[in-house]
């Protein structure tokens, strides 16, 4: 399994979200991030972005890096980043299944 973790600017997350839909992905964490990236600007002190996380199998990750890059890149600096981890395993607490 592995997570796929994007910091991304907050327009993008609706256009995001229908394309995540449109390839069937429904389980993501979203949450609102401030902090630094290499753009520095004079008007404030951080940059209020969204973080979104998603737990998949591993022959998905790349197909949601893939739809991250489309619908979160304009060019600009504070597009963002992408990071995808390694999952050793996953447990719904509700029924107590576990995800290898």
């Amino acid at each position: 399994m592995k997570m796929v973790m994007s910091i991304l600017r907050s327009t993008c997350l609706n256009r995001l979200m229908k394309e995540l839909e449109r390839i069937e992905v429904r389980d993501v964490t979203i949450n609102t991030v401030e902090g630094l990236g290499e753009e520095v600007t004079v008007f404030k002190d951080y940059a209020v972005h969204k973080m979104i996380r998603i737990i998949v199998a591993e022959d998905k990750a790349e197909e949601i890096v893939k739809v991250i890059l489309s619908a979160a890149h304009t060019g600009f600096a504070g597009d963002g980043i992408i990071a995808v981890y390694p999952v050793d395993y996953m447990i719904k607490i509700r029924t107590m299944e576990r995800f290898v």
